[in-house]
């Protein structure tokens, strides 16, 4: 039963490594800049109020959902397998609460039978354990200059990597069986908000087709542990090589249809050039993507890093959905130039890379480290720049920045580092010259704050 599970994956990978391609593709036609920036959304809707051109403005609402949504531990970057702990979690509403012992899963409609499952009686299915990258699909939000500030203010640390523990999807539908004209899946988790101005349950569809891939988890264990409340508990699906939002949690039911159901977490988790776009391109796989451990230490506040002069290993991970990945580069000096990094095999199919490169640093001074991917079937990440625009901010993927003192008293306990300017410049009204020292540079601000969680 294992290696027909294995053959299963092996075999959705490949395809989904196809359907990855045409989904940037796709993507880079529709809001990839040239092809679609900021000013051109400024003349389709030029009364627009939900977007803006500062990245220092942050509302107390933006604070809010960055509490509750929390991004990963960076530095978790360095380990194989992300903590429960450190995993990023995005709850839209409240976490539901709900009871193993009496839980039920249903199945219903354009099947067969229709099936009402316990949690025991779903653990004892034919199961795997995978280790599955995700990411929001919102990374990077805050790299776009013209922010979509209703939603959460995520920099490049909304990623986990964590073994996931479930049966197959495409056998439970099997089980069931699907009649004629069976075309889509639609999921639906326990928690209840509301969106969009319209009350809901959080709802994501695939279609059949996708569905009966055969790499869709029905998932009940992280980490080898019981899923815990905020993850998903008793069970969520797991959809490999996707962007996180389509792993519905607290899964309570699953409901086959004829098609045509496009509920409010569809338009929103798509590529959209405005409000309205009957040509919106919907998200799906994930992009390729690199990002860096920060080497040293950090300031407590700023997050600038400290490190004293000498060779330093800089550690990453680097993903690309079920795509190999080709290469990953290093630049320590704000991208002028790139080095290649050694890069070791992903941790399974859906999993990521371990990658390094042993940087020299200067005797003193202040550099801004970078790093891009590059995946196996030719993708790579956005080039940095302020143009790029799509309506909710999703799935940038300009290269992470880590700002970096290098001071030899780093090495000594009790010492003194004047980090003040750093500090300071977290407000553009006190990026002044003081007599802590002078103002940074707007590419050295650029670094510290343009993407949180990058330090």
């Amino acid at each position: 039963m294992a290696a027909a599970v294995e053959e299963a994956l092996k075999k959705a990978a490949l395809a989904e490594a196809e359907n990855a391609v045409k989904a940037r593709e796709a993507t880079l036609a529709h809001v990839g800049y040239p092809n679609f920036g900021k000013s051109d959304h400024e003349k389709l809707e030029p009364d627009d109020w939900r977007h803006t051109d500062r990245r220092d403005d942050i509302t107390s609402a933006e604070l809010q959902l960055a509490k509750r949504c929390h991004g990963a531990h960076i530095e978790t970057l360095s380990q194989e397998v992300t903590a429960v702990g450190s995993h990023y979690l995005l709850i839209h509403y409240d976490v539901p609460y709900l009871n193993a012992e009496t839980f039920r899963l249903t199945v219903c409609g354009l099947v067969e039978k229709e099936l009402s499952l316990s949690l025991p009686e779903i653990r004892s299915r034919p199961s795997t354990t995978q280790a599955v990258l995700m990411a929001c699909a919102g990374t990077g939000r805050m790299s776009q200059k013209h922010r979509f500030w209703t939603h959460v203010p995520w920099g490049v640390d909304s990623f986990g990597c964590a073994e996931w523990t479930g049966c197959s999807l495409a056998d439970l539908l099997k089980e069931a069986g699907l009649k004629p004209g069976a075309k889509q899946v639609i999921f639906t988790g326990a928690d209840k908000g509301v969106e969009g101005g319209k009350v809901q349950h959080f709802q994501r569809s695939l279609s059949v087709d996708d569905a009966l891939l055969g790499h869709v988890m029905l998932v009940y264990r992280m980490n080898g542990e019981a899923l815990k409340p905020a993850h998903g508990a008793p069970l969520r699906i797991i959809v490999p090589g996707w962007y996180g939002m389509a792993s519905v949690k607290w899964l309570t039911s699953i409901e086959v249809t004829e098609g045509g159901w496009w509920g409010h977490q569809m338009e929103a988790y798509s590529f959209r050039r405005a409000a309205d776009d009957p040509g919106r391109v919907p998200l799906t796989q994930l992009p390729v993507r690199a990002l860096m451990a920060p080497p040293g230490f950090p300031d407590f506040f700023s997050r600038a890093r400290v490190v004293a002069p000498g060779t330093h290993r800089v550690v990453g991970k680097a993903w690309a959905g079920a795509v190999e990945i080709d290469r990953v580069e290093f630049s320590a000096d704000h991208g002028k130039t790139w080095a290649k990094a050694t890069l070791e095999r992903k941790t399974g199919l859906f999993g990521w890379a371990t990658w390094y490169y042993d940087w020299v640093t200067p005797a003193e001074g202040t550099c801004i480290l970078k790093c891009r991917g590059f995946d196996a079937k030719g993708r790579s990440q956005d080039e940095p720049g302020d143009d790029d625009f799509n309506w909710t901010g999703m799935g940038d993927t300009q290269p992470q920045m880590v700002y970096v003192r290098i001071d030899p008293a780093a090495e000594t306990t009790g010492s003194q580092i004047n980090l003040i300017p750093e500090t300071r410049a977290s407000k553009s009204t006190l990026n002044v010259a003081t007599a802590d020292g002078a103002a940074l540079e707007a590419e050295l601000v650029d670094a510290l704050y343009r993407s949180p969680g990058s330090q």
